[in-house]
């Protein structure tokens, strides 16, 4: 069977649950009327509904490039998987395609297990200039940010840094720190000022085996939709809230669930706690379980106490 969003959310959900709270629910039904799905342990029922925090209409054109680019590596590939688009990262098109992305996504896939999550490191350009001769800073825009100030520090001069071709740097802290070593000691090297120079990196995707199905879907959006991830998160989540709660709360199981579908580079940059937080509690008391899947991982937001036995 084809995979979808909601699949790869369902599977999330259900193999955290397993294992946070010993609790083997299984898809009874899907969907369930307005619902995703209901699913039971055998003793306890539970309602579950998914939805994307982004808003889902998505422009046509990025919309069909997509479905081509997920065919095209579905191709001969056994087994379901996920790509997990980095939140301001677009699907490689023209030279990018016909240079192998597709064969190195394949390659990425079949090296999985059901169940297990890996990386695709994509390689990109860095750019790096020296300003200055005076001063000891490092001028960073881009995912490298927030490094400006440990950089900055091991600088003889002013420097400017473009690490705006990564979208995801490694999981790996000690793979990230390499790269900052790598940086330094290029930025020592460089004496005339005003030159760009290149520097060889990688942008980390997250890639996932899911333990049933068939094919591979890109989970993500448009650059332009994840460039503000603050306002809207507030609204989307409010209406999100008001429209499933209540087809929850009126669901007649034991226990609801919604798992909501983010776009972040990682589960603890996710802003929804946040959002959560500032709302009435009322406008999500009867849902037991509010969980983010993000980046091929879940992250619980609320849950109550339901045993292991």
């Amino acid at each position: 069977m084809s995979i979808n969003e909601q699949d790869i959310c369902l599977e999330l959900f259900l193999g955290w649950l397993a294992e946070a709270h010993g609790r083997q629910f299984e898809v009874e039904h899907r969907p369930f009327g307005e619902l995703t799905a209901r699913c039971s342990d055998g003793q306890r029922t539970m309602a579950v509904e998914v939805r994307p925090l982004l808003d889902p209409s998505e422009p046509q054109v990025w919309q069909s490039y997509r479905h081509e680019l997920e065919e095209e590596i579905s191709k001969g590939l056994a087994g379901a998987f996920a790509l997990w688009l980095p939140p301001g990262a677009d699907i490689p098109a023209g030279a990018e395609y016909a240079g192998g992305f597709v064969q190195q996504v394949r390659q990425a896939a079949l090296a999985l297990e059901p169940g297990q999550r890996g990386q695709l490191s994509l390689p990109v350009k860095l750019h790096l200039r020296k300003s200055s001769d005076q001063g000891s800073l490092m001028s960073v825009v881009g995912s490298l940010d927030a490094y400006w100030v440990s950089m900055s520090e091991r600088m003889t001069g002013s420097f400017d840094l473009d690490s705006t071709a990564i979208h995801r740097l490694p999981e790996s802290e000690e793979k990230q720190q390499e790269l900052i070593d790598r940086i330094c000691a290029e930025a020592g090297r460089i004496e005339r000022r005003g030159h760009w120079q290149s520097i060889d990196a990688a942008d980390a995707w997250t890639i996932q085996r899911l333990r049933q199905g068939q094919g591979l879907i890109i989970v993500g959006a448009p650059p332009e939709l994840t460039s503000d991830l603050g306002i809207g998160v507030r609204r989307n989540l409010r209406r999100i809230l008001s429209d499933a709660s209540p087809r929850l709360a009126s669901a007649g199981t034991d226990l609801t669930a919604l798992v909501i579908l983010g776009t972040y580079q990682y589960a603890d940059q996710e802003n929804v706690s946040t959002a959560l937080r500032g709302f009435d509690p009322g406008l999500y008391t009867a849902i037991d379980f509010i969980c983010l899947a993000v980046d091929g991982s879940l992250k619980p937001i609320t849950q109550p106490v339901i045993g292991s036995s």
